[in-house]
């Protein structure tokens, strides 16, 4: 127990700046805790390295921790356990899907277990708080990907295998269920309803989460790139606090009626300016559009 909350309080630590990409924007570390549970549930606990390691699987992935300092911390099988669960984000993102499914079955049990909790736990995010911007099709897309994952790394564990056929069949209804209510019209009423009185103020922020020195040539293309989609926007340089330093970043202001308009404006900005994350705000709620965008 005592090395179960010391891995806890670690990937707190380490995922402390972190958020789920979904609208709703939980803590990150809401998403070990489940894929903990959900691993302690289907194995009864009784493998101290294996919860451990479900707890800081996304750790040398996502963080600037390596798998030295987890094999320090927690040993050496721990940190194997998290490797085979990290991806190498040096590659493109299809080709790291691609990798994930080929490499599956040749996982340790241990790996293969912590996988399966962690697709569940991110389909089901799916469905209550998808990505913004995610259409049905592209929700489809990725239960397609994750059952493939999955079909090929089956044999580790019947519960968690059960459970995530289970998941899959649900969150499926569930995506076509909202896609059918959204094709009946409902959804553009109220789109419309919501915006018969002026229009939408959008946000945009650019975190600046690389410290760099913004220039005139910075204001430049980000007036140009906003330009080019939109007629008119109010832009500033400002200062921000993100990961506890002082930054400058580049502010923007845009009237208009499509949200789409904005997640793809704040996604194009992530790529042109090499940031892992844009933020928009709208209606005074703060979302951040990420440029790769799983789940």
């Amino acid at each position: 127990m005592t090395e179960l909350t010391r891995a806890l309080a670690f990937a707190a630590e380490a995922h402390a700046n972190q958020r789920r990409k979904g609208a709703a924007q939980e803590p990150y570390i809401n998403h070990l805790i489940e894929v903990l549970d959900l691993v302690a549930r289907a194995t009864e606990g009784d493998d101290t390295d294996l919860l451990i390691a479900a707890t800081l699987h996304d750790v040398v992935e996502d963080t600037s921790l390596s798998a030295a300092e987890v094999a320090a911390a927690f040993g050496e099988r721990v940190a194997s356990i998290v490797v085979e669960n990290s991806d190498d984000m040096s590659l493109p993102k299809d080709e790291r899907r691609r990798h994930r499914i080929t490499t599956m079955a040749d996982k340790s049990q241990a790996a293969r277990i912590v996988k399966m909790a962690d697709v569940i736990s991110n389909l089901r995010a799916i469905v209550v708080s998808p990505p913004a911007g995610w259409s049905a099709d592209r929700k489809l897309g990725y239960l397609e990907g994750c059952r493939q994952l999955i079909d090929a790394g089956r044999g580790a564990n019947a519960t968690l295998e059960a459970l995530f056929d289970q998941t899959a069949h649900d969150v499926e209804c569930a995506i076509r269920d909202q896609a059918a209510f959204e094709i009946e019209g409902h959804a553009v009423a109220v789109r419309h309803l919501e915006n018969a009185v002026g229009q939408q103020v959008h946000l945009i922020y650019l975190p600046n989460t690389g410290l760099r020195t913004l220039t005139e040539t910075d204001l430049d293309a980000f007036c140009q790139i906003l330009a080019r989609v939109f007629p008119s926007a109010t832009v500033q340089q400002a200062d921000a606090i993100y990961d506890g330093r002082r930054r400058p970043i580049l502010l923007a202001r845009i009237r208009t009626d499509s949200t789409d308009a904005i997640v793809a404006m704040a996604q194009r900005l992530c790529i042109t300016f090499d940031e892992r994350f844009v933020g928009v705000e709208v209606d005074g709620r703060y979302v951040r559009i990420y440029a790769d965008d799983t789940a």
